[in-house]
Parts: C-alpha cells; structure tokens; sequence
C-alpha cells in the first residue's frame, strides 16, 4: 500500500511513534524551526519519493492511497479481498 509522497509529507508527524515525536521536538527546539520543518519535510519528500517509483514500477500489484479519509481499511481489505479473489 502506498501514499502520495504529499500524504506522506503531510502527515509525517500525525502518528505518535516514539521516533516521530523526538525529531519533532528537536525540530522545534531549533533556531529557526519553519525553517528546520521545511527542510526535513523537502528530505522525507525526498527519500520516499525513489521508494514510491521502485514500488509502483515493480509489477507488484500496488493499493495507491488517494484520500487519508476515504481509504479505510475496510476499503483496503476489500481491494486485497478481489484482487486474490477472495470473495
């Protein structure tokens, strides 16, 4: 299942894992920290992106993330449940 590299970007910090929380904090800690978030968000942006293209060109069957509030795991399941004719 992949994202957007903006869904990613986006909501980089909106889950609580212990490392996401410590660079946020640090982030803030900084002299200049917009400056500081820009530029970790441009480097997260950065390194998912040749993972994303990797991914999508594998000849793996993919699940692209369109909507952080439509694409539920029910959804998901679903999706996997037909593609493995399952249901």
């Amino acid at each position: 299942m992949l994202s957007p590299i903006s869904m990613s970007v986006d909501n980089y910090f909106d889950r609580s894992d212990y490392d996401k929380i410590f660079i946020k904090e640090q982030i803030l800690k900084a002299e200049n920290p917009e400056k500081t978030m820009e530029n970790w968000l441009a480097c997260v942006a950065k390194s998912n992106n040749h993972v994303y293209d990797e991914w999508v060109n594998s000849g793996f069957f993919v699940i692209e993330r369109k909507d952080i509030k439509i694409d539920t795991k029910q959804e998901t399941f679903e999706i996997l449940s037909k593609h493995f004719r399952l249901i």
